[in-house]
This record gives structure tokens, C-alpha cells and sequence, in this order.
């Protein structure tokens, strides 16, 4: 017989400790070790939201974090997994409001990063993120098991915020379900979007960085 502690929907209306990350485009050019300078250049101007602390340098690895920008309430990370380049903001400190809030509030300082690499003069570039990809992750396994009762609690605050992302889009939902790893989706929509659109749309005009 299933044992009922184990069928159990989670509850995961408190979840802070989420990850989100975009993805680079195809056509687009970045050498993880060019951020590094970068990043130290936020710490110095306070350029995107938090309190900036250092930058660790992984770029050496082959997968995994590359480089970290490390502040008190997030990292900022620029990150090679799974093979893919993007940029993650991994929260560490409590948000206010319900959790689609804090999903719209941890996705607008993503992309206000993300505009700003976008943006940034010193970078050989192309650099673009795509809009219409987004992976989110909680780490914290207490809270969200990674399980398919996890995704069906953890689904209407997801829609909730990717409806925000692109209003009347039709997501898909990837959620890898190896029991060793963190609970996570990674979501898709059908139509490419730039992140300049979806920071309007979250309300995120970028700090322009001037490219």
C-alpha cells in the first residue's frame, strides 16, 4: 500500500529560495571570462538591485557556474548548466507577497542583469538572451520535493508568471523528474521574444549600459 505521506500535494506557497535563468541565444557571442570585469564594474557602480559583495571566477569549468556575482540577497550567476550558457539570479534572502509575486519580482531582476550584459560596450558581443525561455528552480527540498505533486502545486503560480511574461502564449513545461536532482521547469513559449520586451512587460526598464 502507498504510504499517504508520500501522495500528499506540497505546499509550496511559502518557496523563497528560487533560481531563475535565461538562456543565451544561438547567434550570440560571450566569453564567461570578459564578465568577470563586468561584474566587478556593478559592484563599484551598484548597478543592479542588491548588496554587491565580490565575483568568484569558475570559468575554468566546463559546466556549471561560471561566474558569480555574490550579494546578499542573490547571486548573480552567469552559468554553463546542462551545456547551455545564460544568466541565473539565485535568491538567498525572503520576498514579500505570494509567490507568483515573487516570481515577477525575482524575474524582473534577472532581466534588468540580463539588459545590461545586452547593453555593455566592453563586450565583443552579440549579446542576446532569449525572451521566450526561462528556467526556474527551488532549492529547497524540504518544501519542494522534486516529485510530480511538487509541479502540480508549484503549476498555477508558474502560469500565473509566465502569463505575465507573454500574455496569451501557450508555455510548455519541461520538469525533469530525476529524484536526485532539484525540483524545476523549464519553460517555452511558441513565438521568440526579446528581453527588452519582457522587461516592459515586467515593468523593468533596463539601466542602460550603452552599447
Amino acid at each position: 500500500m502507498m504510504n499517504p505521506l508520500l501522495s500528499m500535494t506540497p505546499d509550496v506557497t511559502n518557496l523563497q529560495r528560487i533560481s531563475l535563468k535565461i538562456f543565451l541565444a544561438s547567434e550570440s557571442v560571450l566569453d564567461p571570462r570578459d564578465v568577470i570585469p563586468v561584474f566587478h564594474r556593478w559592484i563599484q557602480t551598484q548597478a543592479v538591485d542588491g548588496i554587491l559583495i565580490d565575483v568568484a571566477n569558475y570559468s575554468h569549468m566546463a559546466t556549471g557556474p561560471c561566474v558569480l556575482l555574490v550579494a546578499h540577497e542573490g547571486h548573480y550567476i552567469l552559468d554553463r548548466t546542462g551545456g547551455r550558457l545564460g544568466l541565473r539570479y539565485t535568491r538567498r534572502q525572503p520576498l514579500d507577497g505570494t509567490l507568483p509575486d515573487r516570481l515577477v519580482t525575482l524575474g524582473r531582476t534577472l532581466v534588468r542583469a540580463g539588459r545590461l550584459l545586452e547593453t555593455e560596450v566592453s563586450l565583443s558581443g552579440p549579446v542576446r538572451f532569449n525572451g521566450h525561455e526561462i528556467e526556474c528552480l527551488a532549492n529547497d527540498r524540504l518544501l519542494a520535493p522534486n516529485e510530480a505533486n511538487t509541479l502540480t502545486a508549484f503549476r498555477p503560480s508558474i502560469d500565473t508568471f509566465l502569463s505575465t511574461l507573454s500574455p496569451g502564449s501557450d508555455w510548455a513545461l519541461t520538469h525533469d523528474s530525476d529524484p536526485l536532482a532539484l525540483f524545476g521547469v523549464t519553460a517555452h513559449a511558441p513565438e521568440a521574444a526579446s528581453l527588452e520586451t519582457i522587461a516592459a512587460r515586467l515593468g523593468a526598464p533596463p539601466k542602460t549600459a550603452g552599447r
